[in-house]
């Protein structure tokens, strides 16, 4: 469980925190509040990951095509979830 930004307490669990995006507020279990993460920092997570899959259309081997959409998928899910912190959600 990841720590909300609210009360401090351990109420965002990992695959929502892995889901998340800053217009897509998870809800504590334990206060209620929203949390989000900002958009420059799920950005720049996000750029990695994106360069991968964008690179996989200039490739001719299928193989090679795959490896870079998964791992592309893979860093667009893993970055943000490990790398952008979570932030109070203001409406």
């Amino acid at each position: 469980m990841f720590k909300c930004p609210h009360c401090e307490e351990k109420g965002i669990h990992p695959v929502r925190k892995a889901i998340l995006s800053p217009g897509m507020p998870a809800t504590c279990k334990s206060c209620d509040e929203d949390s989000t993460l900002k958009y420059q920092s799920w950005l720049t997570a996000m750029i990695p990951g994106s360069l991968l899959m964008l690179a996989a259309f200039f490739v001719e081997s299928e193989q090679l095509e795959s490896l870079l959409d998964y791992s592309g998928l893979a860093l667009m899910i893993f970055l943000p979830f490990l790398l952008a912190p979570l932030h109070k959600y203001q409406q």
